[in-house]
């Protein structure tokens, strides 16, 4: 919803036939609606047409705050795995996926198929967390190279804790890093880093330690890069959000 801080509101569009087809929602119902801009208010619906719902605002506005944030930055890949991850994702808390293309991705969308994706993907996490009542939809970012995003986010500061899990990983698996960074009071962002279908090359691994990244084992057993994913946020889930 694009704004909810004025005292009446018109729903339109997805959003309203949500509430009117799948909620069955009627004239007096309250409902909790965030915006684009992180504002959170109860509204009470009073008028219905064939194209949009009026609401009025019913109670304070309360801007949504969160004190760590959680990005999931994975390798798509194969066929449609990249839908349920980003729906298990959502619903796992992370506040912006970032789908990526290494040197082994197989799956590399571009031009109108991009379009396409990106379009489903934005509303496959709005409907995640609307079934989930979370307080904001996560961010999809624009499919880029492994590389080029390693650019962008470098050098990885003090606050963020870039951790990638990788197969090869011996010594220290991923509930050992959460443990390590849980009472670190500087860390505010964890950026998980997930592998395609074949992991990491032998470069990428050295490019990501490069800008600071932290290798972690999911266990002994090599996991599809789906399961991957959700095992890493249910981790962090447990270790960081209780």
């Amino acid at each position: 919803m694009e704004d909810v801080t004025s005292e009446a509101i018109k729903i339109s569009g997805d959003d309203a036939n949500h509430l009117s087809r799948s909620l069955r929602a009627r004239r007096g119902d309250k409902i909790t609606a965030v915006d684009n801009s992180g504002n959170s208010a109860v509204l009470e619906l009073i008028e219905f047409d064939k194209a949009s719902i009026t609401a009025r605002r019913v109670s304070d506005i309360k801007k949504i705050s969160h004190t760590q944030r959680i990005v999931l930055a994975d390798c798509l890949p194969k066929q449609n795995r990249f839908e349920t991850i980003i729906e298990k994702a959502t619903e796992l808390g992370v506040d912006k996926i970032q789908p990526l293309i290494s040197e082994r991705t197989i799956a590399r969308p571009s031009g109108q198929r991009e379009k396409t994706r990106l379009e489903r993907w934005n509303r496959i996490v709005k409907e995640a967390a609307e079934q989930c009542a979370r307080d904001t939809i996560p961010d999809i970012g624009e499919i880029i190279g492994l590389d080029d995003w390693l650019k962008k986010i470098s050098p990885i500061n003090k606050q963020t804790l870039l951790l990638f899990c990788w197969e090869s990983e011996q010594n220290t698996t991923v509930r050992e890093v959460l443990s390590a960074y849980k009472n670190e009071v500087a860390v505010h962002n964890i950026i998980v880093l997930i592998g395609p279908e074949g992991g990491f090359s032998d470069r990428e691994v050295f490019a990501i330690k490069s800008v600071g990244g932290v290798s972690a084992s999911l266990g002994s057993r090599i996991l599809k890069t789906d399961t991957a994913a959700i095992s890493a946020l249910a981790m962090i889930n447990y270790e960081l959000m209780n």
